[in-house]
């Protein structure tokens, strides 16, 4: 089980990513900006988020074609991050990486 209690906080995640892996599953949480595609509007800013995505290993995020990887985004807080983390445990759990 994943559990990143006292490993990782919401003031690290605004200035930085936090990767890991677990059993063959690997994944990354960072914060990024979401636009609602019905909204996408030359200068429009969406809303900051927290997003979590998971691959197979064995290569990194950036190596991982973007067909193997899909994700989920999340309140940018501490909530969201204990959501997240529930998250990254339920799809280890189905395999869906």
């Amino acid at each position: 089980m994943i559990d990143l209690s006292g490993m990782i906080t919401i003031p690290f995640l605004k200035k930085s990513r936090f990767t890991g892996s677990y059993r063959g599953m690997r994944y990354v949480l960072f914060r990024c900006e979401s636009v609602d595609p019905d909204e996408q509007k030359e200068g429009a800013g969406g809303e900051i988020v927290l997003r979590a995505e998971i691959w197979p290993e064995p290569m990194n995020y950036e190596c991982t074609p973007k067909e193997k990887k899909h994700g989920r985004n999340f309140t940018f807080d501490r909530e969201g991050l204990t959501e997240a983390v529930a998250w990254l445990n339920s799809e280890y759990e189905a395999r869906h990486f």
